[in-house]
């Protein structure tokens, strides 16, 4: 855990240093961002679909190895509004979608599966600050599985599914943001929702939590603050780092366990349409589950700005 915390620290201070160093630049991304003139029109989208395949394929082979095959699917859009009254909107989508499959099982497995919604309303205060309110939305699109063998047979139970669960997050503070390099969002007034169908809770053992839901119920809610960020830097030619991390305390149940997400996502540009993807995503949260998540994906495919 603590070797976690080193890593989440110093990539936080490279990614701020190579921001700060980036900062007269007007677009860093190597995904050829598409924005609109800023002086005629008031919104500004940019955006990035990837496609990524990764086989192997192993037939007799003496040394040993097992046939897979992997495909993920992503979409990251922004969609930003900025007013001449001071007025600033930000939202984002972020849609990712995995499956693998290893010869000899009976089922493809996911290998990843996210919907996220960010957005921000903020009234700007100076050149950077902002008063804000921000609303932050988090679910999956496929059913989840548990597999298990039950007489030499595989098999599965469902264990989760579409806003099974759902987790709604939203809150009142300040937003400090330098043009699409950095933002930080601090909101000491925050609520969080976390909803969940009863078809999952209400055979759990008494005592038991699903998602933190206690049995037969459907959501559990919660009032903390929030502290929220993303940076974005070069590292080297074709290559940028972003960070996008968010931390979450409760006020009215055990406020010292604080639950923080950090997902790292390293970009290598092949060539205008082919491009590398690494991520590294950490999470903890003990309403969820009390023991640290960690998610590590890296893939190489097709690239499109939309």
């Amino acid at each position: 855990m603590r070797m976690i915390y080193y890593f989440l620290t110093v990539s936080l201070f490279v990614s701020l240093l190579n921001a700060q160093q980036n900062q007269f630049i007007d677009s860093i991304s190597i995904d050829s961002l598409k924005t609109t003139n800023e002086k005629k029109n008031k919104f500004n989208t940019f955006g990035l679909t990837q496609f990524s395949f990764n086989q192997a394929y192993f037939e007799n082979w003496i040394s040993g190895g097992e046939s897979s095959m992997t495909g993920l699917f992503s979409i990251d859009y922004n969609i930003n509004y900025k007013s001449e009254k001071g007025w600033v909107w930000d939202n984002n989508l972020m849609l990712s979608i995995g499956t693998t499959y290893l010869s000899g099982n009976a089922f493809f497995k996911k290998a990843d599966d996210r919907i996220e919604i960010n957005s921000v309303l903020s009234k700007k205060v100076n050149t950077y600050w902002n008063y804000s309110a921000y609303f932050n939305f988090k679910t999956q699109l496929l059913p989840g599985y548990e597999y298990f063998k039950k007489n030499g047979e595989d098999q599965k139970k469902k264990i989760s599914r579409i806003l099974s669960p759902a987790i709604i997050q939203m809150g009142l503070g300040w937003y400090y943001k330098e043009g699409d390099l950095a933002w930080f969002n601090v909101a000491p007034l925050a609520a969080r929702g976390i909803f969940v169908s009863k078809n999952f809770t209400q055979n759990i053992t008494p005592g038991e939590k699903y998602f933190g839901v206690e049995r037969g119920a459907t959501n559990i809610l919660s009032i903390g603050a929030s502290f929220s960020g993303f940076i974005k830097s070069n590292l080297m030619e074709n290559i940028t780092m972003e960070n996008k991390f968010n931390v979450y305390v409760n006020y009215l149940y055990k406020i010292e366990n604080i639950d923080f997400e950090w997902n790292a996502n390293i970009r290598l540009k092949v060539n205008d349409k082919i491009s590398g993807n690494l991520i590294f995503h950490i999470q903890y949260d003990d309403d969820l589950i009390s023991r640290l998540q960690v998610r590590e994906l890296f893939g190489l495919g097709l690239s499109i700005d939309i």
